[in-house]
C-alpha cells in the first residue's frame, strides 16, 4: 500500500499545482479586466460631465462661467458613492472648481501625464491609490481650455479582486478533494494488480532479512560454516524470485500498453 499512496500523494500535488497556478492566473486577468472597465466608465462619466462646459467654451465662455457648475460636478459625484471627488480644471491644470472643499491646487502628476498620453481623448489611469478617469474640455476650434477630472479609490476594485480570489480558492479546494477521492479509486482500480505484485515482492524481502537475522542469531557457532551454504542457496532462491516477478510485471505492463 506504500506504493499506491505514494502514487495518489504525486497526483493529488500535482493537482493542487495546476489549480493554484490556475487561482493566480485568474485573479490577475479579473484585476485587469475590472480595472479597465472601471477606467473607461470614469472616462464615460467625464465626458457626459464635460458636455455643459464644452458647451459654454464653444461660444467663447470661460470655464468659470458656467451656470449650476457646482450641481453638475455634484450630480456626477451622486452617480456612485464611491467616487472621492469631481474637479474642473483649466489649461494650465489648476482646479478651478471641485465637489472636493479641500481639493489640491492643481491635478496630480499622474493625471498630467495620463492627458497628454491620450492626446486630447478621454483617458483613464490607475495609480497606487486609485483611478482617475477624465476628459479635456475643447472649444469650437478644437483647442483644450481645461477638462474634468474623476478620482476613485482604489479599494473597491481590491475588494472585489479579493472577493473573486476568494471564490475561486474555494471552488479549487473542492475540485482538488473530489479529484483526490476518485483518483485514490481510479488508482486502486487500475493499478490493482501491479500494487499486489510490489507488495509480494516487498513481503518476500522482508521474510527473507527476518529469517536470515533469525538464523544468524541463534544458530551455533559450529554451524554457521555449514548454514553458509544454505544462506546462499536462499539467497540465490530470493533473486532468482525477483527476477521472475520483476519480469513478470513488465510482461504486464506490455501487456497493458496494448
Amino acid at each position: 500500500m506504500q506504493l499506491f499512496w505514494r502514487i495518489w500523494a504525486a497526483v493529488t500535488l500535482v493537482n493542487l499545482a495546476v489549480l493554484s497556478l490556475f487561482v493566480g492566473l485568474a485573479t490577475l486577468q479579473f484585476d485587469n479586466i475590472n480595472s479597465g472597465l472601471l477606467g473607461e466608465r470614469l472616462a464615460v462619466l467625464a465626458g457626459r460631465t464635460a458636455a455643459p462646459f464644452e458647451s459654454a467654451t464653444k461660444i467663447g465662455l470661460p470655464l468659470s462661467a458656467v451656470r449650476n457648475a457646482d450641481a453638475l460636478l455634484e450630480r456626477a459625484r451622486q452617480t456612485d458613492d464611491a467616487i472621492l471627488a469631481v474637479h474642473v480644471f483649466d489649461g494650465d491644470g489648476r482646479i478651478i472648481q471641485s465637489t472636493d472643499p479641500s481639493a489640491p491646487n492643481t491635478i496630480s502628476a499622474a493625471a498630467f501625464a495620463a492627458r497628454e498620453a491620450a492626446a486630447g481623448g478621454a483617458w483613464q489611469r490607475e495609480t497606487a491609490d486609485g483611478f482617475l478617469g477624465g476628459v479635456d474640455i475643447l472649444t469650437a476650434g478644437r483647442e483644450s481650455v481645461g477638462g474634468i477630472l474623476i478620482v476613485y479609490p482604489g479599494g473597491g476594485n481590491d475588494t472585489g479582486v479579493r472577493a473573486m480570489a476568494a471564490e475561486l480558492a474555494l471552488a479549487a479546494i473542492a475540485v482538488a478533494f473530489a479529484a483526490a477521492a476518485f483518483g485514490a479509486v481510479l488508482m486502486r482500480f487500475g493499478l490493482g494488480r501491479q500494487i499486489r505484485m510490489f507488495e509480494a515482492i516487498e513481503t518476500d524481502i522482508a521474510d527473507f532479512e527476518r529469517q536470515a537475522w533469525r538464523s544468524a542469531a541463534t544458530a551455533p557457532a559450529v554451524t554457521r560454516t555449514e548454514e553458509t551454504g544454505d544462506l546462499r542457496q536462499r539467497l540465490a532462491a530470493a533473486e532468482d524470485r525477483y527476477r521472475a516477478t520483476g519480469q513478470a510485471l513488465t510482461n504486464a505492463g506490455e501487456a497493458g500498453g496494448q
